[in-house]
């Protein structure tokens, strides 16, 4: 039943490009809930969009000022790391958005039996990442939380969301290559 309600909040976005969750890309994200301003974007944190996931405890929309929303992240409530619910929900959260027309581009094994996850709570799950005929990435993981607890973080980016945090990523490096030759400078005679 999570699968066929998760199919249905998804397929939309490969038929209209629209947004998961029922919202739209584009969207002004106010109309969620209070919009937090950051230094390139805004954002909506709540626990309710128009098409709630039984399994989800809390959306982030991100909005880019001349864009609108740009990227929509879903995160679960807990689990026991080492459940099977964890591993299902996370299998059938896959299988859904592959049957909705995402193509996986990466795909990385998790950690969680690992000696440093078990007895220290430090480690990463399952990463698996997609992209469907829109250019909409998707990023689905488990995240520790302790050295049990868990949850499922599932990240939607638009393509312009992507290229923004490139843009801001070579701004960022080329800051730090102009100080570290400022910083030469300082010691030449």
């Amino acid at each position: 039943m999570k699968i066929f309600a998760l199919l249905l909040m998804i397929v939309p976005i490969s038929v209209s490009a629209s947004a998961p969750f029922g919202v739209n890309w584009g969207d002004d994200i106010a109309a969620y809930g209070e919009v937090i301003k950051r230094l390139d974007f805004s954002e909506v944190n709540t626990d309710r969009l128009p098409k709630n996931f039984s399994i989800a405890k809390h959306y982030q929309l991100v909005q880019v000022s001349e864009k609108g929303l740009v990227k929509v992240v879903m995160t679960t409530h807990d689990y026991s790391a080492h459940s099977a619910s964890f591993k299902d929900d996370f299998q059938q959260i896959e299988a859904s958005l592959i049957a909705s027309g995402y193509q996986t581009t990466a795909f990385t094994s998790g950690e969680l039996n690992s000696y440093q996850c078990v007895l220290q709570g430090r480690c990463a799950g399952k990463r698996w990442t997609a992209m469907n005929t829109d250019g909409v990435t998707v990023i689905l993981e488990q995240k520790m939380k302790g050295r049990d607890s868990a949850f499922i973080n599932l990240e939607f980016e638009t393509k312009e969301f992507i290229n923004i945090e490139k843009q801001r990523l070579e701004r960022q490096q080329e800051k730090q290559k102009q100080l570290k030759n400022k910083d030469r400078l300082a010691f030449s005679s």
